[in-house]
């Protein structure tokens, strides 16, 4: 149960988690100002889980709670005064549960044979409260939402709870306005840009009977009532990862776990699963199920690859692309066109001495904003007006260096002035609501430019063709993950493309046409790229055929963040196996970022549990050293970044 507790100057919430007849020796036991629940918030079961949590990822019980109770839970706000007008619950669109014109009752489509064959396995193990894991595997637009909704459905016939995650609960207003309209008024939606009040209604419904839960990462922690199934859609995204702070839990790993305590199943659901989580259906242990097919069988999109190396130098959008552009708008379609980079340009170059413009806070390039005119640093926030001239020789000769999502939408705009272009990426969605604003715009537009928010649970049926501008933009980065990443953004992109009756047209633009995953993703061959991928992986010894632990070293003085961070890697030496192997210390990418340094290193091997505890020491004597104070420590066990 949650307590308020005096604490230095002021009063905190507190978690009580166990009761105690004698209070600790050396310590004198204060008392507690207010019980704040009248039942448990979290049940016996839940509190395993996060005993669990806490030790997997080296993270102390404390910060642990604090990821998984919400902001609005940690500091209850004041009871307010209901003034005489305003109702006892507030309008569902406030409460971010049913989006507007979605509490109808939906029209139930009879299940495919193939969707049938993937659900009679999930739906008997939700019956029978048995705990397995499914990895559906379907191509794009197969179908996979209609089979959450009706294993959801065996859910909640048995009295349990279903806890449904997405990547990103802002960019999946599709799948929860599905979900509303099967089941009104028993959809709760948790996600960070709801209001403390909004957040705090959504919790008080979970907790109060069996619902159906749908939430990005931090849902996985939700205190639903008795869950009887998980699924984690799009199981292989990097948002399901917690990067920012302790603990660097990641929410499919912890579905996996907390499904095995409630004794229930779960549903791994991606068109390009994880390595993870393939590789653990190739031994076995997870259920294969597939839709290989498309709904109505509708053909999977025709794959051009076009090697920019024939189009002139510095060619932004190519002849082919534009011409498929041109073709598309003519028939009255739609265009997608895709670039994981925002802004106009990378950066500005002087043509006279070859400076870039860079940050002064940080080891980056400055990025160029052309629509406000401004030049920015995408780490640290730093701002400016687009200089004229060269900061180091002063000569007026700066030039745009690269392209991003707003130089596209320039190009757009000069091959086709009358087109309707909405550009979607972190530039455009800062406020509340506008991604849905946005697409709801795209409906009645031509062309969407985007980012990554815009490769995954879009369905839009006039949209017949996508552009991918530069598909190896992020394979020459230093990372054994950028083919996965490159083959899986390639793929659910072009999975946007002709999904109802007429078949959809993907152009590949990029410098590396014989990249394995560039062909993988050309032929739409999922397990071609895991048989390449995994080989190389499992030479290397890198997951999912071995274990990496990432220590992060961060301080604003860079002699004491190099010296802890040789220290702890001469540890970690002289403790390691024969098979274990200690990658580093050197600086991350950014090497500074707001005056503070960053450095890190890599511990990889066979085993994980060891790994974890010699981790845990080492962060322990780091902590305990002569730079304590002045470095921040951190271990990351199975990161996903291992660059910044």
């Amino acid at each position: 149960m949650r307590v308020r507790v005096p604490l230095r100057q002021g009063n905190a919430v507190a978690v009580v988690v166990e009761l105690s007849q004698t209070a600790p020796e050396g310590f004198e036991a204060r008392p507690i100002i207010e019980v704040l629940d009248s039942a448990p918030f979290y049940d016996g079961n839940m509190m395993k889980f996060l005993q669990w949590a806490g030790d997997y990822y080296l993270a102390s019980p404390g910060l642990v709670l604090r990821a998984a109770l919400p902001a609005s839970s940690r500091a209850p706000a004041p009871k307010r005064k209901k003034k005489a007008a305003e109702t006892e619950t507030p309008p569902e669109e406030e409460k971010g549960g049913d989006p507007p014109g979605t509490g109808e009752a939906e029209q139930i489509p009879r299940p495919t044979p193939a969707q049938a064959s993937a659900l009679e396995p999930v739906v008997e193990a939700v019956k029978a409260g048995r705990h397995e894991v499914f990895l559906l595997h379907g191509v794009t637009a197969s179908g996979k939402t209609e089979v959450y909704l009706r294993a959801a459905a065996a859910a909640l016939d048995a009295g349990k709870s279903a806890i449904i995650l997405v990547p990103e609960i802002a960019l999946s207003y599709q799948v929860v306005a599905r979900f509303t309209a099967r089941f009104p008024g028993r959809v709760s939606v948790l996600h960070s840009r709801l209001t403390g009040r909004e957040r705090t209604d959504s919790l008080e419904e979970v907790r109060r009977g069996p619902r159906i839960v749908i939430g990005a990462r931090s849902a996985v922690f939700a205190p639903a009532v008795s869950p009887g199934l998980f699924v984690v859609d799009e199981e292989h995204e990097s948002a399901y990862k917690q990067e920012e702070h302790v603990p660097f839990y990641h929410a499919r790993e912890c579905a996996l776990v907390r499904a095995k305590l409630e004794g229930c199943p779960v549903v791994l659901g991606s068109a390009t699963p994880s390595l993870e989580s393939a590789a653990q259906a190739r031994k076995g242990r997870f259920i294969l199920l597939t839709l290989p097919d498309r709904i109505d069988q509708t053909p999977l999109p025709l794959v051009e690859v076009v090697p920019m190396n024939r189009e002139p130098a510095g060619t932004v959008i190519g002849s082919r692309l534009a011409g498929a552009l041109k073709d598309a708008l003519a028939r009255g379609e739609q265009a997608l066109l895709f670039l994981n980079r925002r802004g106009f340009a990378s950066t500005m170059l002087c043509a006279s001495c070859g400076s870039p413009l860079r940050c002064t806070e940080c080891t980056t390039s400055m990025v160029v904003h052309s629509a406000e005119n401004r030049i920015k640093c995408h780490w640290c926030g730093r701002q400016s007006p687009i200089p004229t001239q060269c900061p180091a020789c002063q000569a007026m000769s700066l030039r745009p260096i690269g392209f991003g999502t707003q130089r596209i939408e320039h190009e757009v705009h000069e091959l086709l002035p009358d087109a309707r272009v909405v550009r979607m990426d972190q530039d455009t969605t800062r406020q509340r609501l506008a991604h849905r604003d946005l697409l709801e715009k795209f409906t009645q537009g031509d062309i969407l430019i985007g980012t990554q928010m815009v490769a995954k649970g879009l369905d839009f049926p006039r949209l017949s063709l996508v552009g991918i501008v530069l598909a190896d933009l992020s394979l020459a980065l230093p990372d054994f993950r950028a083919g996965e990443r490159t083959f899986q953004l390639a793929m659910q992109v072009a999975g946007r493309a002709g999904r109802r009756e007429r078949q959809g047209l993907v152009i590949m633009q990029t410098f590396a046409p014989k990249h394995p995953a560039i062909v993988a993703a050309a032929e739409q061959d999922y397990w071609k790229f895991y048989t390449a991928e995994s080989a190389q992986r499992k030479a290397l010894g890198y997951p999912p055929f071995g274990r990496i632990i990432r220590f992060r070293f961060t301080g604003s003085d860079r002699d004491s963040v190099v010296s802890s961070a040789r220290s702890l890697a001469r540890f970690l030496s002289s403790r390691i196996d024969a098979k274990t192997m200690v990658m580093g210390p050197a600086p991350a990418m950014p090497a500074v970022v707001a005056r503070r340094h960053h450095w890190h290193l890599v511990m990889k091997g066979p085993d994980g549990e060891g790994m974890r505890k010699l981790a845990k020491e080492a962060v322990g004597r780091a902590e305990s050293g002569p730079d304590a104070g002045k470095v921040q420590i951190s271990a990351d066990v199975n990161p996903l970044n291992v660059l910044s």
